[in-house]
């Protein structure tokens, strides 16, 4: 279990990147490691406008979470403790990114969902944020194969308790740098006939295309871009992370005691827990456990899987 057990690093000294921009609802600066010039997440708890930290303990659900998660085996993000004696929060949750510019990039579940649907508004139209929604995005991106990690996903939120699965935190990870690479071993097979080799060639003006549009900060998120990079670029879906939002992070410590003394109250607790993605056709976001017995696309795999956890 010592493998398990979370890492503390001081990151007062290590150099933020204090331009760059980052999703989310929680305080989250870039940071970078001057010895090995890789890059991090720091993260603490929500602030409110007022300066407030409305849940203290967040970032230790987040690390906690990941733990968990990598005892199950799920593909998820490992978390473990920071601490900037400078910053506002001094204590947060520290990842490390999965991305790096110019080598790949992450492209959020929400740039996916406006692509195939430029109507929705992820701002207002909260009930048609579905699983078949979700679903019939990645179809139609020709990610089929990768509804079984949304599948992963809603398990591993209903084995935590996480309320929070927005759009932004799921997505897709295009690899530059290993297409590129790819593409030079393939040229350099005398195999390859002289119209496979163009087409190689093609493929490779089309990914330095898209990697100059990403370092210049000219990627407009157009379908005809997500397109290419899905039928062109070697991408993964990405590991799950941003799971802070689990695990009883807005109890106090007194109510945390009593439900743990009284397993009616705990159990209550765990009924209440619902998803952030619905189901289609029903209004209301439904409790992790009834979005799995809902048995969508994959279903037994999508039952078997949560039985084998719990």
């Amino acid at each position: 279990m010592k493998k398990y057990t979370a890492t503390y690093t001081d990151v007062t000294d290590w150099n933020f990147l204090v331009y760059q921009n980052t999703t989310g609802s929680r305080s989250k600066k870039i940071v970078v490691n001057p010895a090995s010039e890789d890059e991090y997440f720091f993260k603490g708890s929500k602030e409110l406008a007022t300066g407030e930290i409305k849940f203290p303990t967040e970032f230790w659900s987040e690390i906690i979470s990941s733990k968990i998660g990598q005892y199950l085996e799920f593909n998820i993000l490992d978390y473990n403790i920071g601490y900037n004696k400078d910053g506002t929060q001094k204590i947060g949750c520290l990842s490390k990114s999965m991305v790096s510019n110019s080598i790949n990039k992450l492209t959020e579940g929400k740039v996916y969902l406006t692509g195939f649907d430029s109507t929705y508004n992820p701002d207002k139209d909260k009930k048609k944020y579905t699983f078949q929604f979700i679903r019939e995005t990645l179809a139609d991106f020709n990610y089929e194969n990768y509804i079984p990690n949304l599948l992963e996903i809603i398990v591993f939120d209903a084995v935590i308790g996480n309320s929070d699965r927005h759009q932004e935190n799921w997505g897709v990870i295009t690899n530059f740098e290993q297409t590129i690479q790819e593409i030079d071993e393939a040229l350099k097979n005398p195999k390859n006939k002289r119209l496979t080799r163009w087409g190689l060639r093609f493929s490779k003006i089309l990914t330095h295309a898209q990697v100059e549009k990403f370092k210049n900060n000219q990627f407009k998120n157009r379908k005809s871009d997500l397109l290419l990079e899905s039928n062109v670029i070697n991408n993964n879906f990405s590991a799950i992370y941003d799971s802070g939002c689990c695990l009883g992070r807005e109890l106090l410590d007194e109510r945390v005691n009593k439900m743990l003394l009284d397993k009616q109250m705990l159990e209550s607790y765990i009924r209440k827990g619902t998803s952030e993605i619905h189901w289609n056709g029903l209004d209301n976001k439904q409790n992790h456990f009834d979005l799995i017995k809902l048995r969508p696309l994959h279903g037994k795999l999508f039952i078997n899987w949560f039985v084998l956890i719990v």
